[in-house]
């Protein structure tokens, strides 16, 4: 079950009724602007300070910020809204009860019920932003182009032809020239000529078209401009630093990154936006109007798409004033992250900035549906190495980094106050407003990002050294009143603070760079809490007790990374640490203490459940065994800003670096591979704009029904007669034969007390009925060698295999009134046949049941234990009582060794949970 919270409950009525929730303060205001400006104006007086436990007694307190008392530590079992830091100004309380809220179930029976906020509500207007009726016809569109216009292609050949050329092969030009000119001479005896000339015709003719096109432009930063007549010097930004803290180094004249001039390569954000939100592909996969989600039956609220959190309901109460009501809110998200191409001939680096909005459902698989956009190319000053490491070099290329994110957004700063009318893929027009949401970065890019040291918090305001204390929300008033207030060194030492850094976000209205940024599962909680921080510790626990790895005997499973070698991986990807995440507890169980597993059982809890009490309590044992002597780490105290950042912005994984990870692929890697490698970058920005011209020319194409089948598809029928069988299935002869196949004699008496099972309407056991009185057959029937079942994979939902094909071991159903694994067997599947018996169709599987252990799941690892059962109990089922796919993992501590290429010896395994989400809900 989703992190939720309790349905607002209705309140009696009184003029003052919004209670401030700062402690202390017993305000009470009419309407929810009120409180949030009671809140801005009084939220310093509430913030505690970064200071170390030692320094009040040691007479600094003169100039800081006086501290509030402690909050209470966090207590398990509290609502999700406990956990976390005291929230002063981010949101609204959980129970606050606001005007205009609209109530709409929707969905089959009701089950799920929406409540819509009313003031952005999104209402439909014309061009010139006057609203309109709900009822309005839709207004007069331009001339729709003819079903067979292919402009500027000339058929449908010629864009099938283009679009393999350039995207999917990604064709070098001179082969391509090869591949026409051996085209020409094949139909040159017919009078005929290829679809184009050679490569230049073809990018001529891809250039030609106008959807989906936002050209690059480009500006330029420099430390400080020439005066010897540089051109271009309006789009010049001149970056003069000053040295009044005194700790810049004096830069000699002639250090060469004071006089080099950056380019910084960026599209028009607005042009951007409005691609995406007229874009037919995304139609039926946006919200528009803020809301929440309930399930009417336990009046639980769910999280899944950005739209839901509690970020975009907040920013729908500040935007609610007359100018902005029923608006459209047009969350924008961010992301940045370096990039290496290719090291064995030099290093080559780039800087993408990446962007999307949040009103994309979460489902949507973002890289593949064009929804994160590239929209820049950062510079990357480099100097040499005398200089490098010098304050003033460093301190020039943070401002420089923040000053281009400030001049690429400013193109949607005027939308941010006042709503722009935009076009939207249903053709009617809307007001739009837009905001600054959520910036997608790994730990290293926060530090940039919010101006802080490393080590320490960019979310909060914690200690670098006691970073697990409660601590206030991090926020730029307070750090602007930090860095005003206090002398020049306290905020480097106490605060953790680089008064030299102007975050991009200062220029932007009711934009903060510490809300914005987002959590990172895939370096906080995969990457960094799991690989670097528990494995690391679990092996240097391991090295003088085992060498031996057991991970290589792991059996296969669908979507799951395997480990055939073991150990001693180079370089470990994402989806080896997700994959590992899974099997590893089975792999170390009896070979650490118990506390270890545990740790490692409460860290996959807290990975579909929050339970992070649990993994705190059982983590001490590293730092008993001595392996670690402090848990004050980012990644580690990352985890626990988690549960309010899920309220925020609803399910993180539409928010993860690995989405920004993947587009590297598209939009970087596989563009520069496409370049002749001299000038690389000018090449990437032309490949990466024809790209989008080919994906906006391609749902043009689909909406206007003209790619239906392929160019070949217009020249012959389709075959309309019966449905052949599956390639993969085999016609036996007979059941004896598939009884002798699988050395199985008594197969057929199987088979009769199946049928009798089918037939039979009571409780009685089948196989106590006489076998002269079942049913016989012994006809044909068709085996089946592989099967797959397609299922809805809802730990995937926003990746990019939300349908997968699994196999072998399954969940059978033996008892339909009861959940869990106490309704549930285990089995393998044997074989999968099927064959007609008075007229139905039986589809059946031959399984080998496995025994459960015990009557619970294993309280170390969390995950049940089952045993082979006696080799001979084999069994005939239905197909309609498998469930889903299950993944078993041996129980290596149970056996003195283990041989990686087979796990037949073993016959005791773990029932894996940890699999994914869905497997997690029902293996209890």
């Amino acid at each position: 079950m989703p992190p939720c919270r309790s349905i607002p409950q209705q309140r009696e009525f009184n003029a003052l009724h919004l209670p401030c929730n700062i402690p202390g303060c017993n305000h009470w205001f009419k309407n929810q602007l009120g409180l949030t400006q009671h809140k801005r104006n009084h939220q310093h007086l509430n913030h505690c300070s970064r200071v170390s436990p030692d320094y009040f007694k040691q007479g600094h307190g003169s100039n800081i910020i006086p501290p509030v008392p402690p909050i209470a530590k966090h207590v398990a079992g509290k609502d999700i809204h406990d956990e976390g830091p005291y929230d002063c100004n981010y949101s609204t309380t959980p129970n606050q009860e606001f005007d205009g809220i609209t109530t709409e179930f929707v969905g089959p029976d009701n089950k799920v019920y929406h409540n819509y906020h009313a003031g952005l509500n999104t209402r439909r207007c014309d061009s010139l932003g006057h609203f309109l009726p709900d009822d309005a016809p839709l207004p007069l569109l331009p001339v729709q182009r003819s079903p067979d216009d292919w402009a500027p292609f000339c058929s449908q050949l010629e864009f099938e032809l283009a679009e393999f050329l350039f995207q999917h092969a990604e064709m070098p030009a001179n082969q391509i020239n090869t591949l026409l000119e051996i085209w020409a001479v094949s139909i040159l005896e017919l009078g005929s000529s290829p679809p184009f000339t050679n490569h230049m015709d073809l990018y001529h003719v891809i250039d030609s078209m106008s959807v989906g096109e936002v050209k690059w432009e480009i500006f330029k930063i420099t430390h400080k401009c020439k005066q010897d007549g540089q051109e271009g010097q309006d789009n010049v930004i001149e970056l003069v630093q000053g040295h009044e803290d005194g700790q810049d180094d004096q830069e000699k004249p002639e250090a060469p990154w004071m006089s080099d001039v950056y380019d910084v390569w960026y599209r028009d954000l607005q042009q951007v936006v409005h691609n995406l939100l007229r874009c037919t592909d995304l139609k039926d996969e946006m919200d528009f109007v803020p809301y929440w989600e309930f399930d009417a039956a336990i009046d639980e609220r769910c999280w899944e798409d950005f739209m839901l959190g509690d970020w975009a309901w907040d920013e729908a109460i500040i935007h609610n004033d007359p100018s902005t009501v029923r608006a459209t809110l047009v969350p924008i998200i961010l992301g940045s992250d370096k990039t290496t191409i290719s090291i064995a001939t030099g290093q080559t680096d780039y800087y993408p900035l990446y962007l999307s909005i949040g009103n994309v459902h979460n489902t949507t698989c973002h890289t593949h549906h064009n929804v994160v956009v590239l929209i820049g190319f950062l510079a990357m000053p480099k100097t040499t190495r005398e200089h490098a490491n010098t304050p003033a070099f460093r301190k020039f290329k943070k401002q420089l980094f923040h000053s281009s994110l400030g001049r690429i957004l400013r193109s949607l700063r005027a939308a941010m106050t006042i709503p722009e009318t935009v076009l939207f893929s249903d053709q009617y027009y809307r007001c739009v407003i837009y905001s600054l949401a959520a910036y997608i970065a790994d730990y290293e890019e926060q530090v940039l990002l919010s101006g802080i040291m490393h080590n320490w918090c960019p979310k909060c305001l914690a200690y670098q050294e006691t970073l697990d204390e409660d601590a206030l929300w991090q926020l730029h008033e307070h750090t602007e009143l930090v860095v005003k207030e206090l002398d020049l060194q306290t905020p480097w030492k106490v605060y953790g603070i680089d008064r030299d850094i102007v975050p991009f976000t200062s220029g932007f209205p009711c934009a903060d760079i510490q809300r914005m940024l987002s959590p990172d599962i895939l370096h906080q909680l995969i990457k960094g809490r799991f690989k670097a921080h528990l494995v690391d510790w679990v092996e240097k626990y391991l090295y003088h007790t085992h060498s031996k790895s057991v991970i290589a005997a792991v059996t296969p499973f669908t979507g799951l990374q395997r480990f055939p070698q073991g150990q001693h991986f180079k370089q470990w990807t994402g989806d080896d640490s997700k994959g590992l995440m899974k099997v590893y507890i089975a792999a170390i169980e009896g070979y650490v203490p118990q506390d270890m597993v545990c740790t490692f059982h409460a860290f996959l809890e807290f990975c579909y459940l929050y339970a992070l009490a649990c993994f705190h309590l059982y983590r001490e044992v590293f730092q008993d065994a001595n392996i670690i002597t402090t848990f004050s780490l980012p990644w580690q105290h990352a985890m626990k800003h988690y549960p309010y950042l899920i309220c925020q912005f609803s399910a993180l994984n539409g928010l993860c670096s690995s989405i920004t990870e993947s587009k590297h692929i598209k939009a970087v890697k596989r563009p520069y591979r496409h370049t002749n490698c001299f000038q690389a970058l000018r090449q990437m920005l032309i490949i990466n704009e024809r790209l989008d011209k080919f994906a906006a020319a391609h749902a043009d194409f689909e909406r206007r029904g003209m790619l239906r089948g392929t160019c070949l598809s217009h020249f012959f029928e389709e075959d309309s007669g019966d449905t052949v069988d599956s390639p993969m299935s085999v016609k036996a002869h007979n059941v004896k034969d598939l009884a002798i196949k699988l050395d199985q004699p008594h197969l057929l008496n199987m088979l009769c007390h199946f049928l009798q099972m089918q037939d039979q309407h009571d409780d009685c056991d089948p196989e106590d009925v006489p076998l002269d009185k079942c049913p016989f057959y012994d006809g044909s029937i068709h085996v089946y060698n592989s099967i797959s079942s397609t299922f809805y994979l809802p730990s995937d939902i926003s990746g990019l295999h939300s349908m997968r094909p699994c196999y072998d071991c399954v969940f059978v159903i033996t008892n339909p009134h009861v959940e869990g694994m106490l309704g549930l067997d285990i089995t393998c599947v044997l074989c999968f046949f099927s064959f007609k018996y008075l007229g139905a169709e039986y589809p059946c599987a031959i399984i080998r049941w496995f025994d459960c252990v015990g009557d619970g799941p294993d309280p170390n690892t969390g995950m049940w234990k089952v045993r082979t059962h006696n080799a001979q109990d084999i069994s005939i089922i239905h197909l309609d009582i498998i469930y889903r796919v299950a993944q078993l993992i041996p129980i290596y501590a149970s056996h003195e060794s283990v041989d990686p290429a087979s796990v037949k010896p073993i016959h005791t395994f773990y029932v894996n949970k940890f699999a994914d989400h869905h497997v997690f809900e029902i293996a209890y």
